[in-house]
């Protein structure tokens, strides 16, 4: 017996995919996500799902799961971790400067940057330099570093970045700074810009080497505590987790690169929409999938998902490729209330799991996207979890009236009616920024619904862009956990080297390439893949003489 496991923790459930491949069977299960320790709720989804399968837990062949975890830490920046940086001396502030483009937010005359995850007195600057062609312009101060990792031993930090101008081209000094900050600091995480990334650009790499070092803490303690409670059900398969770039990595890659994971439940569910555009012949796709807290818009063009290298979480950078998608706050539980002027706003808050929603009767007070569509008669009350949950209509119509209609002297189900409105419209703007925005038209395009609610809203959105073709999959709530069993082990390795091409020789190039290919080998030996299951594809990005991006 062997079977497959998928799962997707989400805001509010946990979706789970188990597929019996001796028998051919499928089974889907939803369980509320316990954002205290969701690796609870992961485990009472497994042991449910085998039970309905009737599978010992030592069926399981393959485990894949995708989280927010690493998401959720940088939206409530509340990871635990006593933080510090150590820079090239003059250079600490990097990540605070950021960028002089205001392009997304050039109208919005109360905009401020976010604030670094690193406070001004916990970023370092030692003396070392290294030029932009690699060669070692000053050699590391070793003694200055000494006396700055007495004064982090007695900061008690947990975890240290270390970003040196010009790291991506030559590594050795940050190499070195690791190597003299291990002797004398114990027991502290420790990020090296030139590990995380080997691209170019100081203030997006040294972003993401700091995103990396926030969350490296929190999310390994996680990936242990999970990977202990799913020994101790016997389920003993080597786990893997969904990585932004669409394949999966094992937890202990991920331990050591968690910013690698960033959105890796969207994710997931952009690899089934490419899965089912590949089954249904469907080459030109917009995939919408609604949970509980937001709603993730992307695209697949020709039959490849939209790549880039210029992500970002939370307005922090992110320069590591990843699949390209576009987030909102308007998921199931997002709450609508009046503003301070009478006007009526949706979302970016929820209710997540707990409370939840007002209809859940667990002590929800706020009218959510969920109430409104209970109260229209679009969901039955009866059935929601397969008859799992019951939901309370009469508390959803209690609170839309009391904090919206009655205030707005309207009725309860216009009321509902308006919340839709404005939640569908900032959908809208989701499909119109990954499509319109970048000359496409949207009308070219299958709209994919799919994740608790996407099937709810679809046809809106679909009305409203004008597109002809709607496709709602089999178990859409549990789709993204399809979609982790829809991918391999997939790694990126990318190197930035500055030059023109009329005068690059290519024996260089294919030099870097064979480096670059050496390096990924380890990687997936480590992952315990065999010689004759590696695909190694090459690929260049190229700009124009004077451009500022590939």
């Amino acid at each position: 017996m062997a079977c497959r496991i998928g799962i997707d923790t989400g805001g509010t459930h946990t979706d789970l995919v188990l597929v019996d491949e001796d028998r051919n069977e499928f089974y889907t299960l939803k369980v509320p996500t316990t954002p205290r320790d969701n690796s609870v709720g992961v485990i009472d989804g497994v042991q449910k799902i085998l039970q309905m399968a009737d599978l010992p837990p030592s069926a399981v062949a393959r485990f894949a799961y995708g989280t927010t975890v690493v998401t959720n830490l940088l939206i409530q920046r509340n990871a635990d971790t006593r933080i510090a940086m150590i820079s090239t001396e003059g250079f600490r502030d990097v990540i605070e400067i950021q960028r002089g483009s205001r392009f997304e937010h050039v109208y919005d005359v109360a905009w401020k940057p976010q604030a670094p995850l690193v406070p001004r007195h916990m970023r370092f600057g030692v003396r070392e330099r290294t030029g932009s062609n690699g060669q070692r312009l000053q050699p590391l101060d070793e003694a200055q570093l000494e006396e700055l990792c007495v004064r982090l031993k007695e900061l008690a930090v947990d975890s240290i970045v270390i970003s040196f101008i010009n790291a991506y081209v030559n590594p050795e000094n940050e190499r070195r700074a690791k190597a003299i900050v291990e002797s004398i600091v114990p027991r502290v995480d420790i990020t090296l810009s030139s590990d995380v990334s080997r691209q170019f650009r100081e203030y997006e790499r040294t972003s993401t080497a700091t995103i990396n070092a926030y969350v490296r803490k929190p999310l390994g303690a996680h990936l242990r505590s999970l990977t202990g409670a799913l020994h101790a059900i016997d389920v003993v398969a080597t786990p893997y987790i969904m990585r932004a770039n669409g394949g999966l990595m094992t937890f202990e890659a991920a331990s050591s690169l968690p910013v690698a994971i960033t959105h890796s439940g969207p994710t997931a569910g952009i690899m089934a929409g490419l899965a089912i555009g590949e089954a249904t012949g469907i080459r030109n796709l917009i995939t919408f999938d609604m949970g509980g807290t937001s709603s993730d818009v992307s695209l697949i063009r020709d039959g490849k998902p939209l790549l880039t290298s210029k992500g970002s979480i939370e307005g922090w950078p992110v320069i590591l490729p990843m699949l390209d998608l576009v987030t909102v706050g308007a998921g199931g539980g997002t709450i609508a209330r009046l503003d301070g002027a009478g006007g009526l706003r949706v979302g970016p808050l929820s209710a997540g799991s707990v409370p939840g929603p007002a209809c859940y009767d667990q002590g929800g007070a706020e009218p959510t996207i969920t109430d409104c569509n209970l109260l229209l008669g679009r969901l039955n009350a009866e059935f929601l979890l397969a008859g799992a949950r019951k939901l309370n209509a009469g508390l959803s119509r209690s609170v839309v009236e009391e904090r919206i209609a009655t205030p707005l002297a309207i009725s309860a189900a216009d009321a509902a009616r308006g919340v839709i409105a404005i939640a569908e419209s900032h959908m809208v703007n989701a499909v119109k920024q990954i499509s319109v925005r970048r000359g496409l038209d949207p009308r070219d395009f299958t709209l994919v619904g799919f994740g608790g609610a996407g099937p709810l809203h679809a046809l809106g959105l679909a009305d409203q862009l004008d597109i002809n073709s709607v496709l709602i999959p089999a178990a859409p709530g549990n789709f993204s956990a399809m979609g982790q069993l829809a991918r391999d082990i997939r790694h990126d390795f990318a190197l930035t080297r500055v030059a023109a091409l009329e005068s690059t020789q290519m024996s260089d190039i294919n030099a870097e390439f064979g480096r670059m290919t050496a390096e990924a080998g380890l990687q997936l030996a480590a992952d315990g893949i065999d010689i004759d299951q590696r695909i190694f594809m090459p690929f260049l990005d190229l700009c124009y003489w004077g451009q500022n991006h590939e």
